[in-house]
């Protein structure tokens, strides 16, 4: 059996503080939550954005929350990202079914923040027609 080691650890093992070797946010960092919700009172759409945190500049992002009541139509899909990137952390995750969906797209994970972020929560193939309100609870986790 072999005993492999993440990148990170291989540094430390070498001497490395972690100060000095190992980006920050990868070692010694303490993990924030901004969580929110949303209530909404009428059918949301395609068009329909709903920013759900603002993260300041350099801040990784380790993971993103959605909670939702049950949607309809059942084929309904999420997407939580940025600007210009739609779907940078939940891509085209199904929300009729889950009521909870999570970080799903590889390419947000650990996606470092250049200046002041707002995180987007959208509907990505259909208009919710029922609950025609609800609210919708949301935890973005960044260090």
């Amino acid at each position: 059996m072999t005993a492999f080691k993440g990148v990170n650890v291989t540094k430390y093992d070498a001497g490395g503080s972690g100060d000095n070797y190992i980006p920050d946010g990868y070692i010694k960092s303490v993990e924030k939550v901004w969580m929110d919700s949303f209530t909404f009172s009428a059918v949301l759409t395609t068009a329909d954005t709903v920013a759900i945190a603002t993260i300041p500049p350099n801040k990784k992002i380790t993971s993103v929350e959605v909670y939702f009541p049950e949607l309809t139509p059942t084929d309904c899909t999420i997407n939580v990202g940025i600007t210009g990137d739609a779907d940078k952390f939940i891509k085209t995750a199904p929300a009729a079914t889950s009521n909870k969906v999570e970080s799903n797209n590889p390419d947000g994970f650990q996606f470092v923040t250049t200046a002041e972020t707002d995180i987007l929560f959208s509907l990505a193939n259909k208009a919710i027609t029922a609950p025609t309100a609800g609210t919708i609870t949301t935890i973005v986790r960044y260090t």
